[in-house]
């Protein structure tokens, strides 16, 4: 591959914690029932909001949904870095890809200042091409807008970049675009629903940065 865009939840960091925190709080600021950390982990990969509606549960009126979505926001913005942490090797490969020359750039469904602010504090050693997280002008995804603007901005056909991610909502980003899908075991997807696609399945860090630096 010429270059790799990463997914950021569940692939570059486990961020957990500080999700399963704020979307708890602003159940509980409702009098909704909170959840354990390995269900609100189910809720995770189609954007904040899809995360707070699977979180009250059925089919909640959208003018629920966005109340306690605004109240998750205010509580996140607390408490994003909270137990955050990169995933082991990630340090080192990223490091390693960076020499070996490989432009590289976050796409995430984390809204665009959260992803920033997690990339500034844990990432500002990585000379990104771009990190991109949710905004209204792009739709979220599966939706390929996001990652082939990153494309058009590295200068590198889609056909030659790797798409790194934790889950189907990742490889089917990677369908759409018409790029590479490597899918990580690591993160919040279970094994078996990764194993369902036609994506390389990785392991460990070292494995993925093999892919990665495999001729095409």
């Amino acid at each position: 591959m010429r270059a790799a865009i990463f997914d950021l939840d569940g692939t570059l960091v486990n961020s957990l914690p500080g999700i399963a925190d704020a979307l708890n709080s602003a159940l509980a600021a409702q009098g909704l029932s909170t959840h354990p950390r390995d269900l609100v982990e189910r809720f995770i990969g189609n954007g904040s909001r899809m995360l707070v509606s699977r979180g009250i549960g059925g089919e909640p009126p959208d003018t629920l949904v966005d109340k306690i979505h605004e109240s998750f926001l205010s509580f996140y913005s607390e408490s994003l870095i909270s137990g955050t942490h990169l995933y082991p090797g990630v340090r080192t490969m990223l490091k390693d890809l960076h020499l070996d020359g490989m432009p590289m750039a976050v796409c995430s469904n984390k809204p665009h200042q959260y992803t920033v602010a997690i990339m500034t504090q844990m990432f500002s050693w990585v000379p990104w091409i771009m990190v991109l997280g949710q905004k209204k002008s792009i739709p979220i995804k599966p939706d390929p807008t996001g990652a082939l603007s990153i494309a058009s901005a590295m200068q590198i056909p889609a056909s030659e970049i790797a798409f790194v991610g934790d889950s189907t909502v990742d490889f089917e980003t990677a369908q759409a675009a018409g790029m590479n899908p490597v899918l990580v075991e690591w993160g919040f997807s279970p094994l078996e629903k990764l194993a369902l696609t036609t994506a390389p399945l990785v392991s460990s860090t070292t494995a993925l940065r093999k892919c990665l630096q495999a001729p095409h």
